[in-house]
């Protein structure tokens, strides 16, 4: 699991128990975490963006060799 996976489940934990307190609380408390929600949902969606980026790096790494075979090819035909 890494670092971003582990402060994503702590942050989950956190974000259930306020949500308990914030039912519980004043309308400040609701306005607070209604901009608290805001920043956790881009953080989930980034986290998301993160872990495809992953994707992407691999897609690229293979791509990479492809090209690179591809042109090894060329030029020994050559």
């Amino acid at each position: 699991m890494s670092a971003l996976d582990d402060l994503k489940t702590d942050l989950a934990k956190l974000r259930d128990e306020a949500k308990v307190q914030v039912h519980l609380g004043t309308m400040e408390t609701k306005q607070e975490w209604e901009e608290i929600e805001a920043k956790w949902n881009r953080f989930v969606a980034e986290a998301g963006l993160h872990k495809s980026g992953e994707g992407i790096k691999a897609a690229l790494q293979s791509l990479g060799n492809e090209l690179r075979a591809a042109y090894q090819r060329l030029k020994q035909a050559i």
